[in-house]
């Protein structure tokens, strides 16, 4: 009886070691994520290279840059995600988690709303310069609303053009910027086509957790976990399958009329927007170092301007030659700096002149 009494005090004694030093590990690895997160706060890391070509003032690049890193994020029904406010600098943030229009008219011409991701929201450049506020400096009696968000494919633009529609926003102009998020984030094999790129952060939070395995094993099995992905991309399923980058294509189309039957709806115009990517047309990217696949977008737009030519859509408008040239423009694969943003405000401006 001793002897079993003994074995029994041993087990639980081992057991309690074993959950003690699982529970610590644990909690370290809390206080480094936390400690990451409070020291990108105080001191937040530029991630890309910031390019003297494209951006001359590299003290003011590196001020817009350094404030991107300090937003957050905020859940936003059917469009998932908006930003939580801010006012620095170069960026601000409304209530809305929408950026900041500097131009304001009290009696308002026209209502504009752009939608679209981080190029239009202006992932960059300062409030003055996005593609929205460039074009409004051409139209001063108009309101112009940024509705883009980072990360944004066409399918959330749409939810967030029906989240105005259902309420009665007034609204004269629509216009859709997209191409650059649609296949990188649509072609991935581990999402849908009517997916977005937090998915898997919604499942989780959405998922049945059991709280002790979360308490001994959570923030370690999440530290893991980026550490093991930090760098790498989904496999692809656009590039080997032509079939896969066509419905990508059909897919970002189609969220394009179902916005154009809204716009009708609503009595507005309506552009959809080819937008420029850095791999298609002939750009000067010769200073840019980093590399970037460009892939997806080659798989993908072909099949755009397929349809847009054999269904005669001409409310879709091809801007993939805009940068074509030997003008420094691009940030990166997808990003442009003010004179980007500038020469696609200009082109809006002209085509709504000639609509």
């Amino acid at each position: 009886m001793k002897k079993k009494k003994g074995i029994f005090l041993l087990t639980l004694t081992n057991l309690s070691i074993l959950l003690i030093l699982a529970w610590s590990v644990n909690f370290l690895a809390s206080l480094i994520m936390d400690g990451i997160y409070l020291y990108k706060q105080w001191n937040p890391p530029i991630s890309q290279t910031l390019y003297p070509e494209s951006l001359p003032d590299q003290e003011y690049a590196h001020t817009i840059f350094r404030e991107l890193r300090l937003l957050t994020k905020r859940y936003i029904p059917y469009v998932e995600w908006g930003r939580e406010p801010f006012s620095g600098k170069t960026i601000t943030i409304d209530h809305t988690g929408e950026r900041v229009q500097p131009r304001i008219p009290e009696r308002p011409t026209k209502q504009v709303h752009f939608f679209g991701g981080s190029t239009m929201w202006g992932t960059g450049v300062d409030d003055q310069h996005t593609i929205p506020s460039l074009f409004n400096e051409l139209h001063p009696d108009y309101r112009v609303y940024n509705h883009a968000q980072s990360g944004f494919v066409s399918r959330q633009e749409l939810a967030g053009l029906i989240n105005l529609a259902n309420q009665d926003h007034p609204m004269d102009v629509i216009i859709f910027y997209d191409g650059c998020n649609d296949p990188l984030t649509l072609c991935r094999s581990d999402l849908s086509l009517n997916g977005h790129r937090e998915v898997s952060k919604f499942i989780q939070k959405l998922e049945r957790t059991w709280e002790t395995p979360a308490a001994l094993f959570g923030s370690t099995q999440t530290l893991i976990q980026k550490w093991i992905k930090k760098g790498k991309r989904p496999v692809s399923q656009c590039q080997a399958n032509p079939a896969y980058a066509e419905k990508v294509a059909m897919t970002l189309v189609n969220n394009w009329k179902l916005a154009k039957q809204i716009a009708n709806f609503k009595g507005a115009a309506f552009l959809a927007i080819l937008q420029p990517v850095a791999t298609i047309g002939k750009p000067n990217i010769t200073y840019i170092t980093e590399e970037f696949d460009g892939s997806d977008w080659m798989a993908v737009y072909p099949h755009v301007l397929q349809i847009k030519q054999d269904e005669q859509l001409d409310w879709i408008y091809d801007f993939t030659d805009s940068f074509d040239g030997t003008a420094f423009i691009y940030i990166d694969s997808c990003h442009t700096n003010n004179l980007g943003n500038q020469i696609i405000a200009q082109k809006i401006s002209q085509i709504l002149e000639n609509h």
